[in-house]
């Protein structure tokens, strides 16, 4: 992407609270994660949880990197990644990723920002950023998600019963949809007869945030030290800023014995005109 498109993107998520990056998934990608999703849904036998936040008609799996190696290459795509380190920073980590597969006959399911837990009052810098990747068309019909434009500007979250304007967020196979942690959202409506509608969700937050899936229990060891620098690091295995989340005063990623994120706590100490920051 180049830097002229980056900016007119970067200004549109500051202005709507989330934009559109048409294209962006390479097919063989789109091929190889509609594969593995396929084959996944089959062997663990992924049925709809049948309530309204995760879908009557949906079915849903959390924690993709633990299941399918081909997913690694969703949180650190080039062509991505640099909007979640815009908002939030460059040592942002990985919240979770969620496979997102919305069947016919589904329900809206209500809308919601994803950092509606964060206790500051609103509104405020992004606390979360999500990234919904298309991996079949997203239409109005089959169930696109749905924006309320410019609602990370607003002061509350949505309101039970209150009526608001929302718009699908209709793309073709291969774009991913960026929304602002504070913006309202949600799943549409599958009114098709028989389209199913394919997303994944990589969701990044700061790095001094709990993620909202555990990646140090669902991540085997031989996993982590097999990890691209980048994604392991996104996972929660480095040190935020050189301190935050070490293990006896190394990072998790020395303790599991990956040397791309082997870190000792303080030593990558930030200095301001040469003295040490404490």
């Amino acid at each position: 992407m180049d830097t002229a498109t980056m900016s007119q993107h970067f200004e549109t998520l500051e202005e709507d609270g989330y934009c559109i990056l048409e294209n962006v998934i390479e097919d063989d990608l789109i091929k190889e994660v509609r594969e593995s999703v396929a084959r996944l849904e089959t062997e663990l036998d992924v049925q709809p949880r049948g309530n309204r936040a995760e879908g009557y008609a949906t079915k849903r799996m959390y924690n993709l990197l633990a299941k399918d190696r081909a997913f690694w290459k969703l949180p650190i795509h080039e062509n991505v990644l640099p909007f979640p380190e815009y908002l939030l920073d460059d040592e942002c980590i990985l919240s979770g990723t969620t496979c997102m597969n919305i069947g016919p006959g589904e329900v809206h399911q209500g809308l919601h920002s994803d950092d509606g837990l964060v206790s500051v009052k609103r509104p405020r810098i992004p606390f979360m950023v999500t990234t919904i990747w298309a991996f079949t068309d997203f239409t109005d019909e089959n169930g696109a998600t749905r924006i309320v434009p410019g609602s990370h500007k607003f002061d509350h979250e949505p309101r039970k019963g209150q009526q608001i304007e929302h718009i699908p967020a209709e793309m073709k196979a291969g774009s991913v949809l960026v929304v602002n942690g504070g913006t309202w959202h949600c799943g549409g409506a599958n009114t098709s007869k028989d389209e199913w509608r394919l997303g994944i969700s990589v969701q990044y937050c700061q790095g001094y945030l709990r993620q909202q899936q555990n990646q140090y229990y669902s991540l085997a060891p031989d996993d982590v030290r097999a990890m691209p620098q980048r994604l392991a690091a996104l996972c929660g295995f480095s040190l935020y800023k050189g301190i935050m989340g070490h293990v006896d005063g190394a990072s998790p990623g020395r303790f599991l014995g990956a040397s791309d994120v082997d870190e000792i706590a303080y030593a990558a100490m930030r200095t301001t005109n040469g003295v040490a920051e404490s």
